[in-house]
This record gives C-alpha cells, structure tokens and sequence, in this order.
C-alpha cells in the first residue's frame, strides 16, 4: 500500500505525459498499469494539484481540460470526422475499421472529394504534407502510433467517437423539438 503520493509509480513520467495532452492505455504498459492499480490516489493527488483525472470506460487516462479545444484538436477532429465518413460510405463498419487497420498518407480520403478539399482548406491545410502533420499531433497526443510509412490508432481515439456521438444526439434533440411551420 501507498502511504505517501509522492511515492506512485512512475509519476513524474506519467504527470508529464498526461500535462502534454497524452493519453495514456494499455499499450503504454507500466504507466498504463501504473495508473489502473492508483487510479483513485492519482486522481487525488492531481485534483490538488488543479488538474482533473479522467479514467475513460475504454481504458485509457488522460487530464480533462476546461479550455476551448485548440487548433491541432480541431484538424484531428475533422482528419477522423472525414476518415470516419468516408469508412461508412465504404460500407465499412467505422469503429472497428478505425481501429483495426493501419492507414498510409497517400491513402487518406482527405482530398478525394471537393467537400473534403474545402474543409481541408478551411483548417489551412493544402495537400499530404499537411495530413503528415496532423498524424504526428495523433501520435503526439496517443491517439495513433507509426509503424514505418504507415499508422493505426489506438484506443483513446473513442474520444472522438464519444464527440460526434455527442454532435448527433444534439442534432436528434434539436430535430425533435423544432416544430413544422
């Protein structure tokens, strides 16, 4: 049993992490393990400290932030936004796809349509070298890992999943309650 918090294991590594932005799972191992077996003396300790804690229920930890998401989570946003619907109008199931496969550059969907080259324009972002830069912030932030010239997400990326779930329940809500003129 831990008496004291300074004594967790691995905190000042995990708390670096997680000040990044880092999202922390199972394939992050002793850190991972580290935060799963502490969670409720981690969570103390950097509720003192001002920050907030989040265990998310697929498995992996990272600090919930009060702050307006910023421009690098917006392009990753809209990069998964794209990827996720163009997955669907594959016929491909979004999820497990997502998670499942790994993904190159050059095989991004992201300027294969004049809707998807506006959005992309609309976030300053002109042609692959820009995608490049939007996978390194994956990477960066734990929601992606590189395997040579390609990627594949990992588990925290249900935090994207959990946003355009929350878009469409307030788009049904909102449908429901207009009322026909």
């Amino acid at each position: 049993m831990i008496d004291n918090p300074c004594d967790l294991p691995f905190l000042d590594e995990i708390f670096q992490r997680l000040c990044r932005g880092r999202h922390i799972c199972a394939e992050d191992g002793n850190q991972y393990h580290a935060l799963y077996d502490n969670f409720d003396l981690y969570r103390k300790l950097f509720e003192r400290l001002g920050f907030r804690l989040e265990a998310h229920p697929r498995d992996f930890y990272y600090f919930r932030g009060d702050k307006s998401p910023s421009e690098a989570s917006s392009r990753m946003a809209l990069f998964l936004f794209i990827l996720m619907e163009f997955l669907e109008g594959q016929g491909e199931p979004v999820a497990e796809s997502i998670l499942t496969r790994e993904f190159t550059i050059a095989d991004m969907p992201h300027f294969s349509s004049d809707r998807y080259k506006i959005y992309m324009k609309e976030i300053g972002i002109a042609d692959h070298d820009g995608l490049e830069g939007v996978v390194n912030n994956l990477e960066r932030f734990g929601f992606a890992v590189r395997k040579g010239g390609s990627f594949r997400f990992r588990s925290p990326v249900y935090r994207f999943f959990d946003i355009c779930h929350s878009i469409l329940q307030t788009d049904h809500k909102q449908a429901e309650n207009e009322v026909p003129s």
